[in-house]
């Protein structure tokens, strides 16, 4: 239990560097934590809102919190889902244990805890795995936000349903895209090694994906090399709007029926070699950016006992 008096700034930071952050937190007195990744420079690529008062806002998977509290800056009242324990993950068979079941729990719900104290927050936090939101289970939100967490479920799709099924107006999608060739409808399988991360999709799979969830409005919004706090190059992310009503929409947004004849023209055909040279040449790069991504928060995890 964290003390209920008001600790010290070495109390502060004792406890702060005594956690595995994923992200960077500004908890006020100059303390940031030390997250995987720094969000901050990269908040204006996600299209949030500027104000959020008498807005509801779900934010799915939300890991240290830094955008649960974000949105809560911006007025909102705000519930963070994240999931009861570290194996409700989609891990698959082949799956390399970073985390015992301790310290994953550990991993998951303690820096939000400390930090939704330090920073006197009103989040409300509910366990529960994505697949299980209904507006039965969580209640229906004006926004739901669901960064960086498509790439690690085997059904994203499935998922997107759920996402759709709570929103009243409109989800803001980031995940890890393939942008090698944007308009194909594909994704890429990347988790028959190590089962830990799935499907990366290309911005034409991610749009078509929002459309079989129900959503009836697309807006494509950016695309950015989201690296980690050290700078190290990290995952290429896609940030898409879609919308459950045809209310607020932006002159970029798309009808989900805009999108569907868009789509309806067949591809043009690739040079094999060529093609097969720069598949595995992306592929290499998709792997490499992941796998630095996951070594380095086995680094920052065993540094806790060095």
């Amino acid at each position: 239990m964290i003390s209920t008096s008001t600790p010290t700034d070495r109390e502060l930071l004792d406890l702060v560097d005594s956690l595995t952050w994923y992200h960077t937190i500004d908890l006020g007195n100059g303390v940031l934590t030390p997250g995987h990744y720094d969000h901050r420079p990269y908040l204006s690529y996600y299209g949030l809102p500027d104000d959020l008062r008498d807005k509801t806002v779900l934010d799915i998977g939300a890991a240290s919190g830094f955008f649960s509290f974000e949105f809560e800056r911006r007025g909102a009242q705000v519930t963070a889902t994240e999931l009861p324990t570290w194996f409700d993950h989609d891990f698959g068979p082949n799956y390399r244990p970073d985390q015992t079941v301790e310290s994953g729990q550990v991993y998951l719900h303690r820096p939000f805890e400390v930090a939704r104290q330090l920073r006197k927050s009103t989040v409300a936090l509910k366990e529960i795995n994505v697949y299980d939101i209904t507006p039965e289970t969580v209640g229906m939100f004006d926004l739901v936000f669901c960064g960086s967490v498509l790439i690690h479920l085997t059904d994203p799709i499935k998922a997107l349903w759920r996402i759709a099924s709570v929103t009243k107006e409109k989800a803001i999608i980031a995940t890890v895209i393939d942008a090698s060739d944007p308009d194909r409808p594909v994704a890429t399988m990347v988790g028959a090694e190590r089962g830990d991360a799935w499907w990366i999709p290309t911005r034409a799979s991610l749009e078509l994906m929002a459309v079989a969830a129900g959503f009836v409005g697309i807006e494509w919004v950016s695309e950015f090399q989201l690296n980690y706090r050290g700078q190290e190059t990290g995952p290429y992310h896609g940030v898409l709007h879609a919308y459950t009503t045809t209310e607020n929409w932006t002159p970029q947004t798309l009808h989900r029926d805009e999108i569907l004849q868009r789509r309806r023209s067949p591809s043009p055909p690739m040079n094999s070699n060529d093609a097969l040279l720069d598949e595995l040449e992306r592929l290499r790069a998709l792997v490499q950016g992941y796998e630095s991504g996951r070594i380095m928060r086995l680094l920052r995890w065993l540094q806790r006992f060095s």
